[in-house]
Formats: structure tokens, C-alpha cells, sequence
């Protein structure tokens, strides 16, 4: 089998293209502090306890290229709850080696391989079906079919592709792709008809692509089990576009797929804390199956957060001590029980749960903002939650945006004990720095 690129994707020529695709709008998070200084008017966030929209699951836990066998360690990826990663061919351990398969699943994930990765195009030799040869590609894919089998790995999703739709990763004809695809997927259904099929992958939300692709797909027979693209920009529209995608396919006669974004977060937001929690609420509106963090170069002089087992560069690299943005996923797996309603504002967002067995709700909300704002969390349905009394202890956290910097643990901005006398509570939230994020815990007194 052929070897590509394990630690070294292209990623300057997909900083070149996603510059040219919109600007991320990113959600805010805030917090109350003693002194208040007046920017403008306040932005509100509100949380509607009495509208639950779902269980937790943690859908938006996952990552791109992340871990090794051993690396990093357990205390710093087991309580992210993390349920999916994506990985090349050679770190999984369906070829010679320990891979990182028993370990991803351990926690509860999806493992979803980069079949592309077992091949050397197009940096390191041919693509398939180039000159009309085959036999390469044919040859690793029945491999990684059989081994699959012969370890029991059953929780492997195959994903064919990585973006086909960028000539730096497929630098042949949209048709050979068409037939790559078409004899790949018939092979692996052939073979292995339990497995699970991801496609095609491409390099942001281009619908018009992505529609040709699924009415070509649904007349050979060969659409993927799961339908995936990558989000780098403007998350606050990802609700919308997975809301286009199932509408056509409900519109084409073609059978509602899950969707996986399976990579999300692009390189300007990879260290700041507030625009990632929008892309946790993106996620998490849109109702999508999974997610996975991407990764880009780090401020590390030449270190890609790509191969450097640091969790996509949420840690550092060199040391592997937390940085804000993997405080922003801590703060996310604390959000148990289930998911209710939550109302943005302008420069903030939020995802906010209840869970009655720890007696908790749990705000974690971020920010994205030219500078400094003012917000208002308003609750409302707090009698519903059933066991909130007269008082409620307020607690709010800074997750504060260091950038590449660590940061130890979050502030505690704010502590205090309010009498309930309504069914809601209003927490003013003053001063908020323009990228940082905050979680906020309520409990009975």
C-alpha cells in the first residue's frame, strides 16, 4: 500500500480558497462584573427552561487527526465526551502497528478513516484511475476491507474522499472521480455490506456540487450511508444550509441521510474560544449526527495541529497544556441532562441544559464581536425545572481568549445567591471581551 501525506495536507491552498468564501460571523459570550462600563445597548440571551429540544449527546465532540495510541493523556480527551474522529488510514490500525481505533471507541466515538490517505495522490504518485489503472486503488481498499473485518472493528466509517472538490487533493477529471467513487462504493458493499459509507467531503458548503453529486449518486445506486462537507466559515448560517440539504433531498426522492460536518472551525477561529462555541450551537441547531474539529497550522513555528496529537492545537503542541478553546469543549461536556431552547443576540450565542439527577442548568455561551459588549441572560420556566426552591446559586465562569497562550482553568467572574420571586431571573453580563466565552452554573441553594 501506498503511503500520503500523514502529517502534511496542503493547508496553505485551503487558507488560499477559504479566504475567498465569507468571513466567520461568530457568537458571543459574557459575563457580570461589579463594574459596569456602557458600550451600547445590551444584547440578550434568553433560555427558555420549559422548551427542551432534546437530549445531550454531545454531537459536536469530535476531532480531525487528534490523538495517537497514547497521546495526549487520558485526563485531557476522556472529559471532552468525544464521539468522533476522524484519522488517516496509517494511524487507525488497520495496517502494521498500534492505531488509535481501541482507544476512540473506548470513549464512545465513531472512528471515521480517510480511505484517500492510502494513497499517494497527488503528491506521491498517480491518482486512481489514472491512465485507466486501477489496480492500486482497487488493491488497498479490498485490504483495508478485509482488516476491517478480521479485527471487528465495526464502529469504522468509511470515508472515501478527502474534498474532491479542490485540485490540491483531486487533480483528475469530476468524471474519473464520479467512477472512483461509484466502484469504491460498490466494492465496499460487496464486500463488507455492514459498513458504513461517508461522502464526499468537500471543502465548504457548496450546494450546487453537492446536489449534482447526490441525483447522480441516487441514479447509479451508490449514495453514501452519510452526508458530510466541511464548515469554515459563517456558522451562524449552518442551520440553514443543513435545512437546504435535507429539503432537497425530501424534494428529489432521495432518502434522508445523517449528516456529519466532519471538519468545522477555520484557521482565523481555531484559538479563540467564543466563535467555537458558535460552532458548537451550529452543530447542535442544525441536528446534525456528528462533527469534527479541524486543524491548521499553529503558532508553534512550523508545527501542524494536524500531527501533533494535541487535539487539533486546543492544546499545545510542545507542552500539552489546555489552551481556551479546549476549556470551551470541557465547559460543552458539562452541559448534561437535556438541551432546552435557547434565543441568540446579535454578537452572542449559547446552548444551555438542564439536568435534574446533578440538580444543574448550565449555560456555556460565547462570543463574537468587533470589541467589548454588554449581554442580559434572561431565564424564563424556572419553576419548570422542578427542583430550583425560593434561592438559586449563581456561578459564572470567563473562559477568557488567550489565543495560542494557555489558560490554566476559567475565571470565576461572579458568585452570588438570588432570591427567586417570578418563574425567571435575569443575570446582567457587562463588559465581555470580543472573542471570549463564559459558562454559567445554577443550582438550589
Amino acid at each position: 500500500m501506498t503511503t500520503k501525506r500523514v502529517l502534511t495536507w496542503p493547508i496553505e491552498a485551503k487558507q488560499v480558497m477559504l479566504n475567498r468564501i465569507s468571513a466567520v460571523i461568530s457568537a458571543t459570550v459574557f459575563f457580570l462584573i461589579l463594574a459596569c462600563r456602557c458600550h451600547c445597548a445590551d444584547e440578550v440571551l434568553r433560555i427558555d427552561l420549559g422548551k427542551p429540544t432534546g437530549p445531550a449527546t454531545f454531537r459536536a465532540s469530535g476531532f480531525l487527526h487528534a490523538i495517537s495510541a497514547t497521546e495526549p493523556p487520558q485526563e485531557l480527551v476522556e472529559p471532552l465526551k468525544p464521539r468522533l474522529f476522524r484519522a488517516l488510514v496509517q494511524h487507525v490500525g488497520l495496517c502494521d502497528g498500534q492505531g488509535i481505533y481501541e482507544r476512540a471507541t473506548a470513549f464512545g466515538a465513531k472512528v471515521q478513516v480517510d480511505l484517500s490517505s492510502c494513497h499517494g495522490c497527488p503528491e506521491n504518485g498517480p491518482c486512481p484511475g489514472d491512465n485507466g489503472d486501477w489496480t492500486a486503488w482497487d488493491n488497498a481498499v479490498g485490504y483495508l476491507i478485509k482488516a476491517r473485518r478480521q479485527k471487528g472493528y465495526d464502529k469504522i466509517e468509511w470515508d472515501i474522499w478527502n474534498e474532491p472538490n479542490l485540485k490540491e487533493y483531486w487533480r483528475l477529471s469530476y468524471e474519473v472521480y464520479l467512477e472512483m467513487w461509484a466502484r469504491t462504493v460498490r466494492k465496499i458493499r460487496s464486500e463488507d455490506p455492514t459498513a458504513k459509507i461517508v461522502g464526499p467531503s468537500i471543502c465548504g458548503y457548496d450546494h450546487e456540487w453537492l446536489q449534482r453529486f447526490l441525483l447522480w449518486a441516487k441514479n447509479e445506486r451508490v449514495l453514501p450511508d452519510i452526508i458530510c462537507w466541511h464548515e469554515f466559515s459563517d456558522p451562524r448560517g449552518i442551520p440553514a444550509r443543513v435545512a437546504e440539504l435535507r429539503a432537497f433531498l425530501r424534494n428529489n426522492g432521495i432518502p434522508l441521510k445523517p449528516i456529519t460536518l466532519n471538519e468545522i472551525v477555520g484557521p482565523g477561529e481555531v484559538s479563540k474560544p467564543g466563535p467555537t462555541v458558535m460552532y458548537l450551537w451550529a452543530v447542535e441547531d442544525a441536528g446534525v449526527e456528528s462533527a469534527a474539529h479541524s486543524c491548521w497550522y499553529d503558532e508553534e513555528k512550523g508545527v501542524s495541529g494536524c500531527g501533533t496529537n494535541s487535539l487539533d492545537g486546543i492544546l499545545v503542541p510542545s507542552t500539552k497544556k489546555p489552551r481556551s478553546v479546549w476549556w470551551v469543549y470541557r465547559r460543552y461536556a458539562d452541559l448534561t441532562g437535556t438541551l432546552v431552547r435557547v434565543e441568540s443576540g446579535k454578537s452572542i450565542c449559547g446552548l444551555a441544559s438542564v439536568d435534574a439527577k446533578k440538580k444543574q442548568i448550565g449555560v456555556l455561551i460565547g462570543c463574537n464581536a468587533q470589541g467589548k459588549i454588554d449581554a442580559k441572560l434572561k431565564f424564563a420556566n424556572l419553576r419548570n425545572v422542578g427542583f430550583l426552591g425560593d434561592k438559586v446559586h449563581v456561578t459564572i465562569e470567563r473562559i477568557q481568549d488567550m489565543g495560542w497562550k494557555p489558560l490554566e482553568q476559567p475565571e470565576i467572574v461572579h458568585q452570588s445567591v438570588r432570591v427567586l420571586f417570578s418563574n425567571g431571573i435575569t443575570i446582567p453580563v457587562p463588559n465581555i471581551g470580543p472573542q471570549d466565552a463564559f459558562f454559567v452554573r445554577l443550582r438550589p441553594l
